[in-house]
């Protein structure tokens, strides 16, 4: 089968690899689509996390089960929440697969997962009814968090992004306002917005210095600061500010599938609005560098192996 192999820092090759079997309490999936992750590209520009989950936004159809799964049958439609799906085919342990609904299409299912994040994110903030909130970045997180807001009752929210085709799709999506924050101080807009108060809750979606402390100085006293994106340099604070006004500071680092599901099947949440690209597996390598680009051309990258 093909499968793509990390190689090292952006060098990805498409090689042809045994067919794997699946062991005991394990399935083999057909992989029908793979997104690519914002944590796959950060390992793709630089290097492999510790515990590596190359590939793992997947759905597909089961072709063979392992001995001793139960409720778990060849041609089930699954997402696997596994690693390794940038590949033909793949295995999973069966605690790891979601059923797909026979109403979900392939490309709702292909974007569980990034859903499932954000509703873990939004689970943990704990929300009260009428809070405002402020989302820096309307990339995949950033997006899904909009959807995952309006989902539980969030009214207004406000987006920070620099790429207007990302700004107009977090628009299209649910968000109140988006500005520039090149063009514009966001502590300050977003004062002018909430009448010098600020926001309750901003979540940090970039993994950037600049979108951290954008979040830090837009919430108002004793409002919260939830932290999803991935940074891969140091970020000095002020500390005095955080302090004085009591903000409360979480990062967030998992997922939450069923409630992403939940949000799907009952409230209609459409996470596949995101999907700007599909490519085949042999073109993955072009994906992760349209990705990767200043210029966002793209927002959820799709791999049909």
């Amino acid at each position: 089968m093909k499968a793509a192999i990390y190689q090292g820092v952006r060098e990805i090759r498409v090689e042809d690899v045994p067919e794997p079997k699946p062991g005991p309490g394990e399935v083999k999936v057909k992989v029908k689509y793979c997104g690519i992750c914002g944590s796959d590209l950060h390992e793709y520009q630089h290097g492999l996390f510790p515990e590596s989950p190359f590939g793992h936004e997947a759905c597909g159809e089961i072709v063979e089960v392992g001995s001793g799964v139960k409720g778990h049958h060849v041609g089930d439609r699954v997402i696997p929440l596994n690693k390794g799906a940038y590949a033909q085919y793949m295995v999973c342990p069966q605690e790891r697969l979601l059923k797909i609904p026979p109403s979900m299409s392939w490309e709702q299912a292909a974007t569980v997962e990034p859903l499932s994040v954000a509703a873990y994110s939004i689970e943990k903030a704990d929300l009260k009814p009428g809070v405002t909130a402020l989302i820096t970045g309307a990339g995949p997180v950033g997006l899904m968090t909009i959807l995952g807001l309006k989902a539980v009752g969030v009214g207004t929210i406000y987006v920070t992004e620099v790429s207007e085709m990302r700004r107009k799709k977090a628009e299209e999506m649910g968000a109140t306002r988006t500005c520039n924050p090149l063009n514009a101080r966001v502590s300050s807009w977003i004062k002018e917005l909430t009448s010098g108060r600020g926001v309750d809750i901003a979540f940090e979606s970039v993994g950037m210095e600049a979108s951290l402390k954008d979040c830090l100085t837009s919430v108002r006293t004793q409002g919260k600061v939830i932290v999803q994106g991935i940074f891969t340099d140091r970020v000095p604070i002020h500390m005095l500010g955080f302090v004085t006004r009591e903000t409360i500071m979480m990062g967030t680092n998992s997922a939450n599938p069923p409630l992403a599901m939940s949000w799907i099947e009952k409230k209609g949440v459409k996470p596949e609005m995101m999907v700007t690209k599909t490519i085949p597996l042999e073109k993955i390598s072009e994906g992760f560098e349209i990705l990767t680009r200043k210029i966002k051309e793209e927002i959820k990258i799709l791999v049909e192996p």
